[in-house]
């Protein structure tokens, strides 16, 4: 179902309202993904190496090590 044209003059009704909100923040959000357990790790793993390299050098190192890569 397009959205509505939202109108300028209007009676702030709930219609108005969740016409407003769909016209800002489109429809309903996709399902929510549920990760394995190897994809949430690999997820983990990214994250810890990309915050590594504002360490110093020597801990950035030691945290590579024990990621074991």
């Amino acid at each position: 179902m397009p959205p509505k044209k939202i109108v300028a003059t209007h009676v702030k009704d709930i219609e108005w309202i969740i016409s407003l909100w769909l016209a800002i923040h489109g429809g309903d959000p996709p399902p929510h993904e549920v990760l394995t357990t190897a994809e949430a790790e690999k997820a983990a793993v990214g994250l810890i190496r990309a915050a590594a390299v504002h360490l110093p050098a020597a801990q950035q190192k030691a945290v590579v090590a024990a990621l074991g890569h």
